[in-house]
Order: C-alpha cells, then structure tokens, then sequence
C-alpha cells in the first residue's frame, strides 16, 4: 500500500507540542493551514482536545508520542513523515527540560541530562530533517532558546548554558546550510507563561522581570507569532539570528 499523501499544503514538524510555547505554535500553524506533524513525549492532552476540533483544522493535526533522546525512534519518525508528504518545510524545536540549582550542589549527570534533551536531541533533529530539506533547497528550523542564554543569573548553570550552546549552534549552521537555501534562526523568550514558569527559581523570575523595561511576563502566543513569521517568505533574508523576546531585558 501506498502510503504517499500528496499535499499543496505547508508541512510543519513541532516537538514539544504538548503543551506551553509548542503548544501555542502548534495552534498559530493549524490556524495557517499547515499540517501539523505534532510531538510531544508525554503531554497529549491538550493536543487530543485540538484533534477533537480536527473539522476546524481541516485534519491537519498529527500527534505524535517521541522521545527525543530516542535516536533510533526519532529516526523512524521523520523517515516516516517525509516518505508520507515528500516534503517538510519548517522545524519548530520546542522541546526542552528545566533545570535549576547552583553549580557547587548540581550533580554532573544532571547537567549532563539538561544537555542532552536541550542541545544534543535538537542537533540530531536538525541533522534529520536538513538532509531532507536540502534536497528541495528550501526549508526554515527555528530553535526555542531563552533570555537566559544571555544572562548570569545564580542556579542557571545547566539550563542557561544548554541554550547558549543551542544559540551558538544556530549560528553556525545558518552558515553551513543557507548555501542550500535554509534558514536557520532561534527566538530566546523571557519570562513566559508556561508550565515550565512553575520550575523556575523564583528569584530569577523576579530579577528578570525587574530588569525587562514592560515588567510583564510574555504569553505563548506571542512567541509562537515570532515563530510563524520566521518560517514565512517575509523572513527569507533572516537568518543566523537569535531573537529575544524578553520585555526588553
């Protein structure tokens, strides 16, 4: 059998879609008419309640259960996307771990797994899905980074540093595949809405809100609004680039 959908529509793959700023992306992307090839490891709740809306999207949605640091599943994964489509346009890596304390009580192995979801997962996903791309000589990947990249704040080794090495990588790669016609960029959100706002060390909560020039905690929606324009055409001279959306920290 066949399994080939030949499609005139956008495709879009967004791991961490289960919920916070995945799952916002998701949305905006439904709301554009792209199919939405969804992952998320364990959150699917809120994506099974979009799929009940499924005449609303004109069944674009696709949720799909994948754990990242699974290579051999990850693999089979976007085999099995592209052999379906032919086609993938946009990568939305939104998936990520938190992880807060400081460095002298923080053992090794928790940075170490900080690392491997938030850096090395998303470099072998990017590898996967931009050999496909370049065979099309066009494709946009966009990295969810964070305002902490770029800060010092106390209790921030492992997750902040996690995303300055994501930032750094999507530089060089915006170099390394803009010769095939790829875009490469990274939005790093500040303090933001999500249940991930839960896990973070309330000081740094307030000290970064202290420092914004707006004072106020960012929505989902608003970063995944930045997303959505960095995968449109109006983008296509953008790249290389890691954008804060931080209330002006």
């Amino acid at each position: 059998m066949n399994s080939e959908i030949k499609t005139n529509k956008k495709v879009v793959i967004v791991t961490g879609a289960g919920s916070g700023i995945g799952l916002a992306v998701t949305k905006k992307f439904l709301s554009k008419k792209f199919i939405v090839e969804a992952s998320t490891k364990e959150n699917v709740t809120e994506l099974n309640k979009l799929a009940l809306s499924s005449s609303t999207y004109e069944n674009n949605l696709v949720i799909n259960k994948i754990n990242l640091n699974n290579y051999e599943q990850v693999k089979d994964y976007i085999k099995l996307i592209y052999k379906k489509y032919k086609q993938i346009d946009t990568l939305v890596n939104s998936a990520g771990i938190p992880q807060g304390g400081l460095f002298s009580l923080t053992k090794i192995e928790e940075i170490r797994k900080t690392f491997e979801t938030n850096f090395f997962a998303q470099l072998h996903i990017i590898q996967l899905v931009s050999r496909l791309m370049i065979r099309r000589k066009k494709g946009f990947i966009i990295n969810v980074s964070s305002a902490t990249s770029f800060r010092n704040d106390q209790g921030n080794i492992a997750y902040g540093s996690s995303k300055a090495s994501l930032n750094y990588a999507t530089k060089i790669l915006a170099k390394e595949l803009g010769m095939y016609g790829l875009n490469v960029n990274a939005v790093a959100p500040g303090v933001t809405n999500t249940p991930m706002l839960k896990n973070m060390d309330e000081k740094s909560v307030e000290t970064q809100l202290s420092n914004s020039s707006n004072n106020k905690i960012a929505e989902p929606e608003q970063i995944a609004q930045l997303i959505y324009f960095l995968s449109s055409e109006d983008a296509s001279h953008i790249t290389g680039q890691v954008i804060r959306i931080d209330g002006g920290q």
